[in-house]
């Protein structure tokens, strides 16, 4: 059946299609195309592979029913995000943003067109402007003196340095910073358990890789059969039961006293209510749109922070000479004052280092968020006709050897620069490192994501000294992956945390269980 409306529907005469030069593909399978050669793997790991053994920088697939592309050399993404990123705009009606995102009605998922141009304007200019974020110092210092005081707590509390698990607390931080960011309040975690969960399908779902998104014609069928439908409503359910206990009860207790002009201590809820009154909105602001562009702040910017937090410090602690370079850079910028400000972070060119490095090894969203093409184009010489998926894969760019030496070695030296007063720029102008994207479509977030990141880095670094549990080598720890929107550790990271003598962190803190 699934056979003969592929036929009926996309069979045409050859000698009706115009010659087009197209990106070299491997062979496929009727109906289903390249399709499995995905299933059962890590997709951005099977696509470098597949890159490799073809020798092809530029990969042509058949997805179902989906023209697809994946990318996987520097000049190829600087093409793909400059000179083509007009005809590159637009994103592909995904499933998860669908459903999760209220008709795609966010800025990561929404499709090129009057309302994304304005969503984007509001979301960069008012919400995560360099101006903007400034106005957030106060939380990301509160937040990380938290985590700073649990930790210390746990350290003094224990006869021997106690393990912690890592990644919870990195969770939670996360949480915590993005909550009173989007909301004005502090994460409820005693629905932490059922919220982590939501998120989680969610991140995984908003990934783009159902067999739903790639026969959109069928997906109604497919979906339902699949049981995918199923979870996508009762995903999109919970989502709905938190924003109806959290979004909706801000925004009408705010609507009532949201001014027309001033940040103050203005939180996102605050911000959109505010720019919903305007006249000068070129498309009307729903409370559905709003609920979607703080959701989408929240869950993509929670899920990507803590993943690059985890990453990064699974690799120091697997590096100790690495650890400890960067540990003395941290303490010697920061010297006596007791803890860490974030004027000091322009100082910090290693620990920069460190992580653009983790960013070029575990790159947090592998393979981007997928573009589509509104109009045709080349790449690379090739023929790129409108409506195709486009894949950016960060993950095999991070590790080309025709790229860099040694690819699979963690060596934050690699960025360091000959004149020791530049700055190390994470957002790579070689296009050779992408944890942001770039072009329109690039990361938002980027001002706000490295602010707290470099901030909970050089903190933990200055505070505390870190190593595997003991009897565990570096080789024994887990490095598997968990794909999604973002791609995090499959298993949590443990480590031993103990106090350093000299550089003890004596803030009081709210101390919170984790």
């Amino acid at each position: 059946m699934i056979s003969a409306v592929y036929v009926i529907f996309y069979w045409k005469p050859w000698s009706s299609r115009p010659v087009q030069r197209l990106a070299p593909a491997p062979l496929g399978w009727p109906v289903i195309g390249h399709l499995h050669l995905l299933s059962g793997m890590m997709p951005h790991h099977a696509l470098a592979e597949l890159a490799k053994t073809m020798h092809a920088p530029l990969l042509r697939l058949q997805l179902g029913t989906v023209r697809a592309v994946v990318i996987s050399t520097p000049d190829l993404a600087r093409a793909a995000l400059t000179t083509n990123d007009a005809a590159l705009a637009s994103r592909p009606h995904l499933l998860g943003g669908q459903f999760l995102a209220f008709g795609c009605s966010d800025v990561t998922f929404g499709p090129a067109g009057p309302y994304h141009r304005m969503t984007r304007r509001v979301v960069v200019s008012e919400l995560l402007s360099a101006r903007r974020v400034a106005t957030y110092h106060r939380i990301r210092v509160n937040e990380v003196r938290r985590l700073l005081g649990h930790l210390a707590a746990k350290s003094s509390s224990a006869a021997a340095a106690p393990v912690v698990d890592l990644s919870e607390c990195f969770l939670n931080l996360a949480n915590d910073v993005l909550f009173r960011v989007a909301f004005g309040r502090g994460f409820p975690h005693d629905k932490a358990a059922k919220l982590g969960a939501v998120f989680a399908d969610a991140n995984e779902l908003f990934a783009g890789f159902t067999v739903g998104d790639y026969f959109p014609e069928l997906e109604p069928f497919l979906s339902t059969v699949t049981g995918l439908r199923r979870r996508l409503n009762n995903c999109l359910a919970d989502l709905c039961e938190f924003c109806d206990e959290i979004i909706d009860e801000l925004i009408s207790g705010k609507r009532q006293v949201s001014s027309s002009s001033g940040d103050g201590d203005e939180d996102f809820v605050d911000v959109l209510l505010r720019l919903q009154k305007s006249p000068d909105l070129d498309v009307p602001l729903t409370d559905d749109n709003i609920k979607a562009l703080v959701l989408d702040v929240f869950v993509a910017g929670s899920d990507t922070s803590f993943a690059a937090l985890e990453w990064v410090m699974t690799e120091l602690v697997r590096h100790p000479s690495i650890l400890k370079k960067a540990q003395d850079e941290v303490r010697r910028v920061v010297g006596d004052k007791g803890g860490v400000e974030e004027p000091d972070l322009r100082d910090l060119h290693y620990l920069r280092a460190v992580l653009k490095e983790t960013f070029r090894l575990h790159p947090v969203i592998p393979l981007l968020v997928p573009r589509e093409s509104v109009a045709p184009c080349k790449l690379g010489g090739y023929d790129v006709p409108a409506k195709t998926r486009v894949f950016i894969n960060t993950y095999a760019m991070g590790r080309d050897p025709e790229v860099w030496d040694t690819p699979l070695e963690f060596s934050p030296e690699r960025f360091e620069k000959d004149d020791a007063s530049r700055e190390i720029d994470l957002v790579d102008p070689d296009f050779k490192v992408l944890p942001f994207g770039g072009g329109r479509r690039g990361c938002p977030g980027y001002v706000f994501a490295l602010a707290t990141l470099q901030l909970s880095l050089a903190s933990l670094l200055y505070h505390f000294d870190w190593a595997l549990p003991p009897g565990m080598r570096a080789d024994e720890v887990d490095m598997d992956e968990i794909f999604g929107l973002s791609t995090r550790k499959k298993e949590p990271l443990l480590v031993v945390v103990s106090k350093s003598e000299g550089y003890e962190f004596k803030g009081r803190g709210e101390i919170y269980e984790v």
